[in-house]
């Protein structure tokens, strides 16, 4: 590790300047909240010094003192007032580092931020990296309609929202995926289905117990999905995204049924054209049509599961410094979304954002603390 702050502050800095000549399009401006414009803006690297041992912060339950390590000032919004790649580098008393990253869904999906960070780690450790080569997909797979595309700022809605921790091992996801009985229930299946229960009955207690229709949305990625397949480091937003029914009522909640009906939304996929018949990009074309938000049509409370278990951050984000002690997700930008983080035990760790009073119901739900237990780091 370089000896004091001010030449890992350098070594940092210079190694993430290396690293956006290859990412050139993250080092420009958004234009008209659409176009990006590669004009060399730069990035933002900022500095702070965190008053308090690394363990109070990184142990501490409560996800707002986590958050000290996050950018301050960004916006959760499509804003065009910061640049598109903002980092922070913060110090601790007792010596430790925290490095946070903020970047523009508009330059890309959390594919393409991996790869990017995996990058920036590389050449941190060694100058002698061999040269990355991102592939800018740009229109070429989801082509922008022709005419102007500006589309709606919107602004987050976490004011009332808090983001807790869940941690899934290994074992209690194998007893989960048991007591679904589901074959071959996958972890991702088990889980989300569980989250997106308990999320659910815990909006109708807050709720003098009426029932509040809604439903489940995931992500998936298009690399894999389309003829010819595209390469892992395929930087953009290629994703498209499924979904369960609209549920009516609280016995339509049942975990064998959630992961039936996630399981079959999936393998829609299979028989759908995933470009032209993108549910995603269709939503939001939408959304830019109307000025609506996105999901509006749906008229039900939308939970949002994104499973980022594939990107071995833990153990791809090696700075040369040794491998991270853990990597998380900032609160935020939205209500009612479930962000999967695999862990160095081969569990899941579920962060998840909810309303004030409906996580008040949720982290004390019988059913979700039989196989998670709720974190402080």
């Amino acid at each position: 590790m370089p000896n004091g702050p001010k030449q890992l502050s350098k070594l940092l800095s210079n190694s993430l300047s290396k690293t956006l000549t290859c990412y050139y399009p993250w080092a420009g401006s958004l234009k008209d909240n659409d176009t990006i414009e590669c004009d060399d803006s730069g990035a933002e690297f900022l500095e702070v010094q965190i008053n308090s041992p690394m363990d109070k912060v990184a142990y501490h339950p409560d996800s707002n003192v986590k958050d000290l390590t996050f950018p301050k000032g960004v916006p959760w919004a499509n804003s065009v007032d910061r640049a598109l790649t903002v980092a922070q580098l913060s110090h601790f008393d007792c010596g430790g580092i925290a490095l946070s990253v903020c970047m523009s869904h508009k330059v890309g999906d959390a594919s393409s931020v991996h790869c990017f960070l995996r990058d920036w780690a590389a050449l941190t450790r060694s100058s002698n990296t061999i040269r990355p080569s991102p592939y800018f997909v740009e229109d070429s797979i989801l082509p922008s309609p022709i005419g102007p595309l500006v589309y709606p700022v919107h602004g987050s809605n976490m004011d009332k929202c808090v983001q807790k921790r869940f941690h899934f091992s290994s074992t209690k996801i194998s007893a989960l995926k048991s007591s679904i009985a589901v074959q071959n229930a996958t972890s991702n299946e088990a889980v989300s289905a569980l989250l997106y229960k308990c999320a659910a009955f815990s909006a109708t207690a807050t709720n003098s117990g009426s029932f509040k229709r809604s439903q489940l949305i995931q992500f998936s990625d298009l690399r894999a999905m389309i003829s010819p397949r595209l390469s892992p480091n395929s930087i953009g937003n290629l994703l498209t995204m499924f979904s369960s029914p609209i549920y009516d009522n609280e016995e339509d909640l049942k975990l064998p049924e959630l992961v039936t009906h996630i399981r079959t939304s999936k393998n829609n996929l299979s028989t759908r054209k995933n470009v032209e018949e993108n549910e995603l990009a269709i939503e939001m074309l939408d959304a830019n049509r109307t000025g609506e938000s996105i999901f509006h049509k749906r008229k039900c409370d939308m939970y949002v599961s994104s499973n980022l278990c594939k990107f071995p951050l833990l153990q791809d984000l090696d700075f040369g410094f040794g491998k991270p002690i853990g990597a998380s997700i900032a609160k935020g930008p939205f209500n009612k979304v479930m962000f999967l983080m695999r862990t160095y035990d081969g569990g899941i760790e579920a962060l998840v954002n909810l309303d004030e009073q409906e996580m008040s119901v949720f982290e004390h739900d019988e059913q979700l603390l039989e196989f998670a237990t709720l974190t402080a780091h």
